[in-house]
């Protein structure tokens, strides 16, 4: 696991974006702003309900075209090549980055709200169909040529998720960072923080369909990690493992 110094234990109770919403003076148009646009510029909330209006939900080749043209200027950073699939959902994407030829396929959602959150994903990056990035005040790193296979949920729970490069994730995974606390019973567990260690996935890692990865974990480079694996510890370089909880059955040749 993760060195426990980088642990960070909250017996406080935890206020949640929608609690803080919910308790400010915000007018509603605040609050929709800090949801979904990421500031409090009329500007920036007048390109956002345009080009969302307009572009989301156009079909096939010119839907993609207008989309790569112009939702560049609804992102922190759009490099050349990137393309955005139809009925995409974007929730803060001044707080989001996308390197070269990035292609976000249809129905994905990334939601970097919180003012801490952000989604940096490298260069040549795929995200399947119906995916889900999303951040509660941390941040999501993907490095360069990683494939996310569809139905897959990526959370960023109050500690980051990094992901390497030239890594491969099966459909239906889901990696989430945070773990909730459940001893004080004066408190709802909802509003409870517990571990926020974050997760690291090295570079050139193989996950399977259906692999789960909790609060804590490092995933070494080179790693091979079966389908339907929950992973609940450290996998070192190289090895190979599968199973609930996972074990190491093996390592790859070096």
């Amino acid at each position: 696991m993760m060195q426990e110094t980088h642990l960070r234990e909250h017996t406080a109770t935890r206020e949640t974006l929608l609690d803080e919403l919910s308790m400010g003076k915000s007018s509603s148009l605040e609050k929709y702003q800090q949801l979904f646009v990421g500031g409090s510029s009329l500007l920036e909330l007048f390109k956002y309900e345009l080009l969302i209006g307009l572009l989301s939900s156009i079909p096939g080749a010119l839907g993609f075209l207008l989309r790569k043209t112009f939702y560049k200027f609804l992102f922190a950073e759009m490099d050349r090549g990137s393309v955005i699939g139809s009925h995409v959902t974007l929730r803060c994407p001044v707080r989001i980055g996308l390197g070269k030829n990035v292609f976000i396929d249809n129905n994905v959602v990334l939601d970097a709200k919180g003012v801490d959150s952000q989604i940096a994903l490298g260069d040549s990056v795929l995200v399947g169909k119906d995916t889900i990035l999303s951040c509660v005040s941390a941040k999501i790193t993907l490095g360069e040529d990683v494939s996310i296979g569809p139905y897959c949920f990526i959370r960023a729970g109050l500690a980051p998720v990094k992901i390497g490069s030239l890594v491969t994730i099966g459909s239906h995974t889901a990696i989430v960072s945070g773990n909730p606390s459940y001893e004080r019973t004066d408190i709802p567990m909802k509003k409870q923080v517990g571990s926020t260690l974050g997760i690291s996935v090295g570079d050139d890692v193989w996950m399977g369909v259906g692999v789960r990865i909790v609060d804590g974990v490092t995933i070494g480079s080179g790693s091979v990690i079966g389908a339907g694996a929950v992973v609940l510890e450290d996998i070192p370089d190289y090895a190979i493992a599968a199973g609930v909880p996972a074990r190491i059955i093996g390592y790859r040749s070096q």
